[in-house]
């Protein structure tokens, strides 16, 4: 049980590496498509494809986000039934 604890702490630790990323690209090209005045001044920006990215990574952001509950859960509750 103790080595499923630490492939859970390795993994959770992985993937919030991975939604680091993930939750700034997510930020970022949220924030272009709510103030679409920044696009305008910078033309070189393509909102079709902002918006782009932007729906195809959330499936990804949804994924990461859940393999992290699932090991961030069995992490909290390890520690109670090592006690008993």
């Amino acid at each position: 049980m103790t080595n499923l604890y630490l492939l859970s702490r390795k993994i959770h630790r992985l993937l919030v590496l991975i939604i680091a990323v993930i939750g700034v690209l997510m930020a970022g090209t949220g924030t272009l498509l709510k103030y679409t005045f920044i696009s305008e001044k910078l033309t070189f920006i393509d909102l079709g494809l902002i918006r782009f990215l932007h729906n195809n990574l959330s499936p990804y952001f949804a994924i990461v986000f859940l393999g992290m509950l699932i090991t961030g859960l069995f992490m909290y509750i390890f520690p109670f039934t090592r006690n008993k």
